[in-house]
């Protein structure tokens, strides 16, 4: 005899996710498609608590519900946003705070495409102004885009991908093969006669602090080096802010008390002088944040730090398939972790008008890359590339529908 399924989304706003759910939605992150600390509870509410607390995010748990059993299967952290001249209608926008690199949402493997189809069809219910997901920030080569690409069964209108964006990564088994390339090997060379002119001023060491080695006082060495030189010149880093320095805390607390953060130390006679902070979820890394002492800075004590943890990565970090160093294109560690990968913004409508409006914008996009093209001006444009006719037609098509709808 078989059971029925069923799958319920629950809609809570973030200062009222109770322990229970806060439970749940932690073991959720080792057994989701794509793991990701932005989306851990310790990460999320901390986050939502100290640096978004006007926003009124919400949390969707979707939950599996057969016989006498409740089992938690999806999670979303959405806001709502918009609407905006590039896209003119509500969304439901996947959360992000100032110190977020990466969105997304955490799906059971085992269970993903119906949490995913539950928590669509919720927001259409709960959320009637919102139409469309909006998640900035996801793996254009993850599970998550590539689900919403393959399976027409899980959307009724077409998922869109756009805003494409280089990420640096590191893969912890292939370091070997990285440390050998030869496009590192003056750069290598150059840290490591850095390295040892540093050990004319003192022993220096490096360390991997996790677990029970995880002191009060690596914490404090981390934040004074993340202070340091142009972040607290600037006021961007962590103890600029009071409420960024709590955040910093109440979420380091929650991944510790799992195990799930880690950092590394480069130290001159026993003294930090660099410093990083990564946290895991499932069997993935994110590298947070670094600091480290300008007093050293002809030393490069950031990239000796960084060239360390490639080394030790293998050792260190065995059960960690990828890490994601949350950087920028423009980052300095570009130039040691030199695999990629590429996110992408992820937009799918939960009905026709956001349908509409989600195409009117890729057109418009299309139209502005070739409108301002440096190798060709509108005139020839309009001369040699009649589609943009067509283009133009279809844009007033759905402006028009917008109208309508």
């Amino acid at each position: 005899m078989t059971h029925s399924i069923q799958y319920i989304t629950r809609v809570v706003a973030t200062e009222c996710v109770e322990a229970k759910d806060v439970e749940a939605w932690s073991a959720l992150e080792s057994r989701a498609i794509e793991p990701n600390a932005y989306l851990s509870p310790h990460f999320v509410l901390a986050a939502t608590r100290w640096l978004t607390p006007d926003e009124r995010a919400k949390v969707f748990f979707v939950e599996k519900v057969a016989r006498d059993s409740v089992e938690l299967v999806g999670v979303g952290v959405f806001s709502e946003s918009g609407p905006t001249k590039q896209l003119p209608i509500r969304t439901l926008a996947g959360y992000r705070s100032r110190h977020s690199f990466l969105s997304g949402l955490l799906l059971d493997r085992e269970w993903a495409v119906p949490a995913l189809r539950a928590l669509l069809d919720s927001v259409s219910d709960v959320l009637p102004q919102c139409k469309a997901v909006v998640i900035p920030s996801v793996w254009n080569d993850g599970a998550l885009a590539t689900a919403s690409e393959a399976d027409a069964q899980a959307f009724e209108h077409k998922p869109r991908i756009s805003n494409l964006v280089p990420r640096a990564i590191l893969i912890p088994s292939e370091v070997e093969a990285l440390l050998s390339d030869k496009a590192l090997a003056s750069r290598i060379r150059d840290l490591d006669r850095r390295q040892r002119r540093l050990r004319d001023k003192g022993k220096v060491s490096w360390r991997c602090l996790q677990g029970e080695s995880l002191s009060a006082d690596v914490v404090e060495h981390f934040l004074a080096l993340e202070h340091m030189g142009w972040k607290g010149e600037s006021g961007t880093s962590l103890r600029s802010l009071p409420q960024d320095e709590s955040f910093f805390r109440d979420m380091v607390a929650g991944f510790a008390s799992e195990g799930r953060v880690i950092f590394t130390e480069l130290t001159l006679d026993d003294v930090p002088i660099a410093s990083t902070c990564n946290l895991v979820s499932g069997r993935a890394g994110f590298a947070f944040k670094i600091g480290w002492d300008p007093k050293y800075r002809s030393a490069s004590p950031a990239f000796i730090n960084e060239l360390e943890l490639i080394r030790h990565a293998k050792a260190c970090f065995a059960e960690i398939d990828c890490f994601d160093s949350g950087a920028s294109p423009t980052s300095y560690i570009n130039a040691l972790w030199t695999t990629r990968r590429t996110l992408a913004t992820l937009s799918i409508p939960t009905g026709a008008l956001g349908a509409h409006a989600l195409r009117l914008a890729s057109l418009a996009s299309q139209v502005r890359r070739r409108a301002y093209s440096p190798s060709e001006s509108i005139a020839a444009l309009h001369a040699s590339r009649p589609e943009l006719v067509s283009l133009a037609e279809q844009g007033l098509f759905a402006l028009e529908q917008l109208a309508v709808l």
